[in-house]
Order: C-alpha cells, then structure tokens, then sequence
C-alpha cells in the first residue's frame, strides 16, 4: 500500500500525455493507413521501446515485480487479460475514430472520463476529493448535461471510452498494476494481434511522409502512455481524473482542424469546461505552495 499525493511531477506528466495524444490524433485523421494498420505499428513500436527501456536494471526490476504479483493468485492472469482488452479496444479507436468522423464524439467520451474516474476514486477507491474538485465535477457534469440536452443522440463511441475506461484504470490502482511497466507487458501480450493484423491488411505503397506520421504514433504512444500512466500512480485517482480534461478540449480543436463541426451549444459547454479548468489549476497553484509536512488530503492507497 503506498499513499498518492498530488505531485507536481505528476500534473506534469499528465499534461505532457495529453498533447502528446492530441498529436497522435491529428496524425491519425490524415493518414491513408486504415486504422487496424496504425494501430498495429503502434503497438510493435511502443514494444521496442519498452524492449530498449528493459536495458535499465530499474525497468527489469519492475518486470520481475510484476511478474510476481500476476502469479501470487491465481485470477490476477485473468486480471490482467480483462486490462490489456481493454486497452487495446482504446488504441484502436482512439486511430479509428478520427479517420471516420467521430473526433467529436470522442472527445465528449474524454470529457464524461474525468467524472467518471472522481466518482470512481471517491466510491471505490475511497479517495478524498475536496470541495473545489466537487465544484468542478459538478460543472464538468452540467456542461454535460448541456451537451446531452442539445444533443440527444449519446454515440457508442462516447460510452466504449467512459465507462471500460474507468474500470481498467481503477482495478489497475487497486490491484497495484499501475506502474509504467505495466503497460509495456499488455502491450507484448497484443502483439500477437497486431503481427496477424499487419498480414492480413490489403498491401499499400506508403509514402515517406506516411511512414514518418506512423513512426511518430508509435513512439508518441510509448512515451504518452508512459507518461499518462506513471501520472495516474504519482496522483490521487479525483485528481488525475480532472486533469484529464486537458486531453479533450485539445481533441475538440484538433477534431475542428480536420473538418467536424459543432453543434450549437456546444461553444457553451466548452465555456463551462474552460472555467472549470481555470478552478482547477488555480486549486493545483494553492496545493504546490502548501508547506509538504504531511501527507496530501488526495491521497489513495493502492
């Protein structure tokens, strides 16, 4: 059991991850490449990186430790199946879903995670959240409901993000797999699938900039998820679910520049966000000036 409190270094490594994945965004609306393909060599090439990283005996260590804890019970294999489908589910949309016009719907499904990773720390994990976070989830979830109320329609892709999502992040935290390392383990155990997909997709002539943009996904996604990851056991669960909004508000605009369009009230909703972020940065600015004597009222055991 190890206590969580909300680090600078962890608000930093979340933020990273999210303009990182913005970027993988944008390469993966403008690439030819279908979205089993990229999603493929995102997963080849975020393996040599953590096969490059298992050089570092601190990185070997973490794989022996892991190695241990899957085989202490008897289910934490099936565990750790549950995470990696998960996962990977998540990979490919995230490549899937701006080639086919849902960056907006998928950006909604990141705004719903946040509050969905609060409540789940709260109740589940039961993780302290303070009165501003309270605030800011109660506005993150009126601006949703805006959302909702202009829009009815909730699309499948919206719900596949917000909901599994929650889940493999808190089972990840309360069964201590949510180490960096981690990651690079469901990663070896997608290969398998990622070899078959590669040699059953239709044969393309890529061309030098294509083959740049899907070398730059792959190890985006290496260090994103790294960074994401190693966010999401450097801070409390209520924490690291509101930094989250970072990530979507920076899809909307990247969903924007590659040719979807909002709907009406949706500049509202964004409004609302805005001035839910602007609490939350300005609670994080408090936090950081708070002498460290004591352990942070945010923290979560795992």
């Amino acid at each position: 059991m190890s206590a969580h409190r909300s680090s600078p270094r962890g608000v930093l490594f979340s933020l990273l991850a999210s303009t990182l994945f913005a970027g993988m965004f944008y390469l993966a609306g403008i690439v030819s490449s279908s979205a089993e393909v990229v999603f493929a060599w995102r997963v080849l090439l975020t393996i040599l990186c953590y096969a490059a990283a298992l050089l570092h005996p601190a990185a070997r260590l973490a794989l022996a430790v892991l190695w241990r804890r899957l085989r202490a019970r008897w289910w934490m294999p099936l565990l750790s199946l549950l995470l990696t489908g998960i996962v990977g589910v998540q990979l490919w949309l995230f490549m899937w879903a701006p080639m086919h016009g849902h960056g907006l719907d998928t950006a909604l499904g990141y705004l719903l995670l946040p509050i969905c990773l609060v409540l789940g720390g709260r109740f589940l994990m039961k993780a302290h959240v303070s009165r501003m976070q309270w605030l800011v989830v109660a506005l993150a979830a009126v601006a949703v409901a805006v959302k909702l109320a202009a829009t009815p329609q909730l699309s499948w892709v919206t719900l596949v993000i917000c909901i599994p999502y929650t889940v493999y992040f808190v089972l990840r935290q309360r069964f201590g797999l949510d180490g960096a390392i981690v990651f690079g383990f469901e990663m070896a155990v997608l290969a398998p699938l990622a070899v078959l997909l590669l040699v059953i997709a239709v044969p393309v002539h890529p061309t030098p900039l294509e083959i740049t943009a899907l070398a730059g996904i792959g190890f985006a996604s290496a260090l994103a998820m790294t960074l994401y990851l190693g966010a999401s056991s450097l801070l409390s669960m209520p924490v690291f679910g509101l930094l989250g909004y970072a990530e979507p508000v920076m899809l909307v605009g990247i969903s924007l520049l590659l040719g979807e369009r909002m709907q009406g009230a949706d500049g509202l909703v964004y409004g609302i966000l805005a001035v839910a972020l602007t609490l939350l940065a300005v609670e994080g600015f408090r936090a950081a000036r708070r002498p460290r004597s004591g352990p942070d009222r945010g923290a979560s055991a795992a």
